[in-house]
């Protein structure tokens, strides 16, 4: 009983103590809360005088060190050097007291205390990679970037393992926006540590993030091409410029460099693969054909052989649409080419040779029954969904090409069916409306359109948006749907390579038509003298669309279509760029923006 009275009674004088002690912990939370509010709002009077209190309770070195940074917020340097000089005496190894008081001498302007502070750091400079990291980004968060990198220079000479500390000094550089000297050290680390080139490349890649006038990628070119010139050698300064040289479009040096490198390891045959295909995507048909014959020159050992005897083609096929080759000779050639190729091609790359090879019989050697044929048995013996579907969707076409407007329509609407929420499924949907388009449904078209108009396939919807604007405008412009069934039937007369029937067609809608149709029958027969190499009045017309239908949706359109004809065909490069200007001027929500500004500078 007398051991529980003694219980109760030392409970009861422990209890004021605990409560205390909690009512002490609360206050300090409460005090710290304060001082980090005022000290956002850069109320630095108050703060300090609150965590010189609380460093005075607690000893706690955060508080101290938000004492000093309000000190020296405020400029009273004179304190700030003081206190930290007291602190000093009793904590010699902390050493960020030492790099505020570096700090504080040099605001306060005091020079030889500043010389003196920093030989101090220096000369007690501690050997551990570690240490010097922390003391280096200490440095820097004070903007003391020329004492960081005395630090990291006398941190390489005297350290015991010999660490460089190379990627620190570029890092440092970096923050400096002294690119020339971050590149340095970039391949310097790299030459040291070949290990760190993913690294490297995304210390790189970050920079150029931020590089809005090209000047540092500019720069970082001309240094790789520098390195390159002193180290051939160098496989990770060859990688690099390969690297930089695809960001920055530059594919005749990528594929240099790839080649170059393939030549000493024979390892690059994947990368110039992919350089190939990224040339036929931009239209670089040269260089395209030059990688893909680079690897067909291996021989049918080479992995590639199939993927470049199909890239091969397509360069070739693509190169004559894009210079609207009508030599019969020149696509027979290429009929043979593919005839020979079906031996060496896979599964995986043999609908696509017949894709093309079907293009090739039906629209341009006028053999479209034989491209039906070879269609249809390319469809019998795939078993891919996909690849199935495509060379329906070929099929369909050339049904649409010769006619047969009904097996079209099946078709399309079978594969719509099969890939419904696919893009392959959207192009098939796009072209069944286009088809309703030519024979005259223009209700059942413009309801599929405007479904397609919120594709997730950006190019299917901007296709599907330019056609329901010709049928809507139209339709609301002659409720009749007259003019718009002439557009049509004229529409469909190109798409069946008859453009010596739709010419008399939209000459007539140029004629009588009104506003609304005038510009798209004027567009149409700009893309047919385009094609047959009348460039000078197709340019003619382009600009007649833009001077007479300036608020026309095809205006913008017709506008670029001129801009590239001079720059690549006509070679007028002033009138290039004043018409690249007038449509980021005029036209600043259009679709070709980016295209235009990116020709503007290369201009």
């Amino acid at each position: 009983m007398r051991s529980f009275i003694r219980i109760l009674l030392l409970l009861a004088t422990l209890a004021p103590a605990c409560y205390h002690a909690q009512n002490k912990e609360a206050q300090q939370l409460v005090d710290e809360q304060l001082a980090s509010k005022l000290f956002q709002k850069q109320d630095f009077e108050q703060a300090k005088e609150i965590y010189l209190q609380l460093y005075n309770k607690k000893g706690q070195t955060h508080h101290f060190n938000q004492y000093v940074e309000c000190l020296l917020r405020l400029g009273d340097y004179d304190t700030a050097e003081k206190t930290l000089n007291s602190f000093l005496r009793k904590n010699p190894s902390y050493w960020k007291a030492k790099v505020d008081l570096l700090y504080a001498y040099r605001c306060d302007g005091k020079k030889k205390k500043a010389e003196q502070q920093f030989d101090d750091i220096l000369n007690k400079l501690p050997d551990n990679q570690n240490s010097v990291n922390n003391i280096t980004n200490m440095l820097r968060s004070r903007m003391l970037n020329d004492e960081a990198l005395a630090v990291l220079d006398k941190a390489a000479t005297t350290n015991a393992d010999g660490y460089p500390y190379y990627l620190e000094k570029a890092t440092v550089y970096h923050s400096m926006l002294n690119f020339e000297e971050a590149f340095k050290y970039y391949f310097l680390e790299l030459e040291a540590r070949p290990d760190q080139y993913a690294s490297i490349k995304n210390k790189l890649q970050s920079l150029l993030l931020y590089d809005v006038n090209k000047s540092v990628s500019d720069q970082l070119r001309m240094a790789l091409l520098k390195k390159n010139q002193e180290q051939p050698d160098n496989t990770e300064i060859a990688r690099l410029l390969v690297w930089l040289s695809l960001q920055e479009e530059d594919y005749d040096i990528a594929l240099a460099q790839c080649k170059s490198l393939d030549r000493k390891f024979n390892d690059q045959d994947a990368q110039i693969d992919n350089i190939a295909h990224i040339c036929l995507d931009n239209g670089q048909y040269d260089l395209a054909k030059d990688a893909f014959d680079y690897l067909l020159k291996k021989g049918k050992i080479n992995p590639f052989y199939g993927d470049a005897l199909i890239g091969s083609i397509k360069t070739e096929n693509l190169r004559c649409k894009a210079d609207n080759v009508t030599d019969r000779h020149v696509f027979e050639r290429l009929s043979k080419k593919i005839d020979n190729a079906y031996p060496d091609v896979g599964s995986k790359e043999y609908p696509d040779l017949v894709e093309i090879h079907a293009d090739l019989l039906a629209y341009h050697l006028g053999q479209p029954q034989q491209a039906v044929n070879l269609l249809q048995e390319a469809i019998e013996t795939t078993g891919n969904k996909i690849q199935q579907c495509r060379l329906k969707l070929k099929l369909a076409d050339v049904y649409l090409y010769t006619d047969e407007v009904w097996e079209a329509t099946l078709l399309y609407s079978q594969i719509d069916k099969a890939m419904k929420e696919e893009p392959l499924g959207h192009e098939a949907r796009f072209r069944n409306a286009q088809l309703r388009y030519f024979i005259g449904e223009f209700a059942w078209a413009q309801t599929q359109l405007n479904v397609l108009k919120a594709a997730t396939s950006k190019l299917i919807a901007n296709d599907a948006m330019s056609l329901s604007l010709i049928i809507g405008d139209n339709l609301e412009a002659d409720a009749s749907g007259q003019e718009l069934a002439r557009l049509a039937q004229a529409d469909y007369k190109i798409y069946q390579h008859k453009e010596e029937q739709a010419l008399p067609i939209l000459d007539s809608v140029c004629a009588n038509g009104n506003d609304i149709s005038k510009p798209h029958a004027l567009y149409r027969i700009a893309e047919i003298k385009e094609r047959n190499h009348d460039y000078v009045l197709a340019d003619t017309l382009y600009l007649q669309i833009v001077a007479e239908f300036p608020d026309s949706y095809m205006a913008d359109d017709a506008l670029m279509r001129a801009a590239l004809l001079e720059h690549q065909q006509l070679k007028n490069k002033e009138a290039a760029k004043q018409h690249y200007e007038q449509l980021i001027d005029q036209y600043p929500t259009s679709l070709y923006m980016a295209q235009a500004k990116k020709n503007y500078r290369k201009l």
